[in-house]
């Protein structure tokens, strides 16, 4: 069998990369094998290694493409209602609490179990918290082109408020329950029909 070329080792690594992103967040990091993310990419197991030095560098990896997967959904938002800042703000909270397959999870959630039982200093920790931090700093600039009186606190307020919906949404599914908070955090952005 003869060597793959540069351009096929590259789409075989975006391949394992986009793949092993899908699994961890349906299965968790625990849940998954290299074996499993390989075959699933139709790829030997013996070509991880010609592409990532361990399982742990695959995961900050694969960490650092889904925040990127997200930042970009959002920004594609922005352009969207890039001339109603307030209708942008609703409509990219409306995408959160819009039911996806857990392949495609919010990285912050997806991640967070992985991060928090690492230490403060490991790698995947700190790319887990750039990951957030970026993703808040996107939020918040959207949130202050819809509301610029709106004060960080309040606009950290939305984003945990957001997360923790998302989280319990996603673990309770479409209930009345789910519903209501989902409504009230809407309720809460400006120009909702309650501000």
């Amino acid at each position: 069998m003869g060597r793959v070329s540069r351009e096929q080792a590259e789409r075989n690594r975006e391949r394992v990369l986009e793949t092993a992103c899908r699994l961890f967040r349906k299965h968790g990091v625990e849940g998954v094998s290299i074996g499993d993310i390989m075959k699933e990419a139709g790829l030997t197991a013996g070509a991880f290694y010609k592409q990532f030095v361990s399982k742990e560098a695959l995961i900050d990896e694969a960490s650092r493409f889904a925040f990127t997967q997200s930042s970009e959904s959002w920004e594609r938002i922005n352009q969207r209602y890039e001339q109603d800042a307030v209708q942008g703000f609703q409509a990219l909270m409306r995408r959160y609490f819009k039911h996806r397959p857990q392949t495609q999870s919010c990285p912050i959630l997806a991640f967070s179990s992985l991060a928090s039982g690492l230490p403060a200093d490991a790698q995947t920790t700190a790319i887990y918290s750039e990951g957030v931090e970026s993703l808040f700093e996107q939020f918040r600039g959207v949130a202050m082109q819809a509301c610029a009186e709106q004060t960080e606190e309040q606009v950290m307020l939305l984003f945990a408020a957001m997360l923790g919906t998302g989280m319990i949404s996603r673990a309770m599914g479409d209930t009345a329950f789910t519903q209501s908070m989902q409504a009230a955090v809407l309720a809460a952005l400006p120009g909702s029909e309650s501000d």
